[in-house]
């Protein structure tokens, strides 16, 4: 488990699911050159080809068009899932649909947006123009009864990595609940049919790579949950609505609907002002938007970087905002590791004047409203981001809080915000800096292993707190073992962890 876990934490979201469809794909070449699948392996070449190539191109030429970075895994994500869930070309005419697919989710990406959010999942909009139009048939063959297994596999893993299983379960929950219900009322046989339906269906893929499509979901876990459940209706009941047929890509895309109505919708780009060295290893980066917006303290963007040399993880990367909403400018809280990647290194070049891209703002790790309620922070490295920003936020505000803040570094060099830091303590905030380096000794600071008897020790009162741990996943896991085995619940755990960068 702890080798899957270190895999999953080195490689970003995107790149893992181009890794999980590429695996998908490889499996429907080996079963069709075995028989297993239906369609020669000739017409999954030629049609993989098609989209790809038709999808990359298309991509490109409108991020020209719209002077805008494009990044390569999103062409081919899209591209993929369209492979997959598009009947294979068996002649000129269906060769051509297919290619014209792949255009169309790639240029809706900038045609169909409005502020830079994406209003309909991509390939799921290609995928319903093809049904509709006639022109290609979708059949979703990746919930074939040889493929399911392994999309299953692979899909759990992207969930668990973007940390949506919240998304997924309500999403499973309704669904079968709902066929369950539907097969009763119709006095079917519930055993073949459950597992038919399950099994070999669109609703392994649908709900683990198509449904956490990021861009195309809410923002907030309580709106998302609504989300799985609105398209898990949508799914299960196929409703005809005069002459359509409300099919799993169309479930999909009324989904998306929803999801853009109660999303944040902006796309902007930050110029860079400042850069604060921290630490031989941690900066501070102070970006000018261009333009005021909203988000809540705690919360994270996706930025995109523009024209760098390509690597294994791409050129975007979620980062949380360490800035409060009450500042004018962007803070970027980032920490340096060796070997840098292409983007943290094309980031560290950055000069006072250049420009990066921020979008989809989203993110559940931030304060309840409640200004009554005890809480405890507990931040790793520079996991100490989102607290920045929650203590800024309630330092401007003026807001009368009783927050105790545990800081722990390896190295007491890489301490950052400290500034902040003190100027929250009037409001009512205890920080405790520790060191988990056992040789280092310095006054006011505590040098330890976190443990459970750590945090009983340094948080007396830890059964009438509500936590709020950051920090790498290690961390963020070893830390919330702790807090179980002192009798904290779940519900009284609130956790950011790191998705890969």
């Amino acid at each position: 488990m702890n080798i899957i876990e270190r895999f999953l934490n080195s490689v970003t979201m995107y790149r893992l699911v181009v890794y999980s469809l590429s695996i998908l794909v490889g499996l429907a070449l080996v079963f069709s050159f075995l028989g297993r699948l239906s369609s020669s392996p000739t017409s999954l070449i030629v049609s993989l080809s098609l989209i790809l190539t038709s999808a990359y191109v298309t991509d490109r030429l409108f991020g020209r068009i719209f002077r805008v970075p494009t990044n390569m895994e999103s062409s081919l994500i899209t591209a993929l899932i369209l492979f997959l869930i598009v009947s294979p070309a068996h002649s000129l005419g269906a060769g051509f649909s297919l290619a014209l697919a792949g255009a169309v989710s790639s240029a809706s990406k900038f045609l169909l947006a409005w502020n830079g959010k994406h209003i309909f999942n991509p390939a799921a909009l290609a995928a319903a123009l093809l049904s509709i139009s006639g022109l290609q048939a979708v059949t979703w063959w990746v919930g074939s009864s040889v493929l399911w297994p392994f999309a299953l596999v692979l899909g759990v893993a992207v969930v668990w990595k973007i940390r949506r299983m919240p998304l997924l379960a309500t999403f499973a929950a309704v669904s079968i609940a709902l066929q369950l219900a539907l097969f009763i009322h119709g006095h079917q046989p519930l055993v073949i049919n459950m597992k038919h339906a399950l099994l070999a269906s669109p609703l392994i893929f649908l709900g683990t790579i198509m449904l956490t499509e990021p861009a195309t979901m809410p923002p907030r876990r309580n709106l998302q949950m609504v989300f799985g459940a609105l398209v898990a209706m949508l799914y299960v009941t196929a409703w005809e609505v005069g002459p359509f047929i409300i099919h799993p890509e169309i479930a999909l895309l009324l989904g998306n609907l929803f999801a853009y109505a109660v999303s944040p919708k902006f796309r902007m780009r930050m110029q860079l002002k400042e850069v604060q060295k921290i630490s031989d290893h941690v900066y501070n980066y102070i970006f000018q938007p261009e333009r005021p917006f909203t988000f809540q303290p705690g919360q994270y963007m996706e930025w995109t970087l523009a024209n760098i040399p390509y690597d294994s993880r791409g050129n975007r990367r979620t980062f949380t905002i360490a800035s409060s909403p009450t500042e004018p400018d962007v803070h970027l809280g980032l920490k340096y590791y060796e070997p840098a990647s292409t983007f943290k290194a094309a980031f560290f070049d950055l000069k006072p004047g250049d420009s990066i891209y921020a979008s989809q703002l989203a993110g559940n790790f931030t304060l309840s409203g409640n200004e009554t309620q005890k809480l405890a922070f507990i931040a790793g490295g520079i996991g100490i981001t989102p607290f920045r920003s929650m203590l800024k936020y309630i330092t401007d505000k003026n807001i009368q809080s009783d927050i105790t803040l545990l800081y722990v570094v390896s190295d007491p060099q890489e301490f950052a915000y400290t500034q902040q830091i003190r100027e929250a303590l009037p409001v009512g905030v205890k920080a405790i800096p520790v060191v988990t380096n056992l040789s280092y000794q310095a006054p006011g600071v505590v040098t330890a292993k976190v443990t459970a008897d750590l945090i009983s020790k340094l948080v007396p009162d830890y059964a009438e707190r509500t936590f709020y741990i950051s920090g790498p996943n290690n961390m963020v896991d070893g830390t919330k073992h702790h807090l179980h085995c002192l009798g904290v619940t779940g519900s009284k755990v609130k956790t950011d962890h790191f998705s890969g960068y």
